[in-house]
């Protein structure tokens, strides 16, 4: 939450708003590819003897297996996306024992309050 507000109070709006056109772009390839996935696999599952594909009743409501499985790839593709790019983009960061700010974890200066510092000392 701290960066969020640091990004935010140094004009980080544009950043963000291309945060979220990235990850509706992200959702929107998830469902696509999902869609894609489960009509190919609901083509192999029709039931030759009804003509329809699988599914289950609850209450006298019908349930295809095919659009729970839609929505779990679905999920699971987008969460796996959005983990795949915190992994790549997370910074090794640590916190100025002066000033609390984050600073990189090899600096031996802090770029705010210009402090020195070694290279292992780290603020609690």
């Amino acid at each position: 939450m701290p960066r969020l507000r640091e990004m935010l109070a140094h004009g980080g709006i544009a950043l963000l708003a291309s945060v979220f056109a990235l990850a509706f772009a992200a959702f929107s390839l998830a469902t696509a590819l999902a869609r894609e996935v489960v009509s190919v696999l609901q083509q192999r599952t029709v039931d030759e003897e009804s003509g329809d594909s699988l599914s289950f009743t609850i209450d006298g409501t019908m349930i295809s297996y095919s659009e729970v499985l839609y929505y779990a790839i679905s999920l699971a593709l987008v969460v796996l996306g959005f983990y795949g790019s915190w992994l790549l983009t997370r910074r090794t960061d640590r916190v100025c024992p002066h000033c609390r700010s984050y600073v990189p974890a090899a600096a031996t200066v802090c770029r705010f309050c210009t402090s020195e510092f070694e290279p292992g000392e780290t603020g609690a």
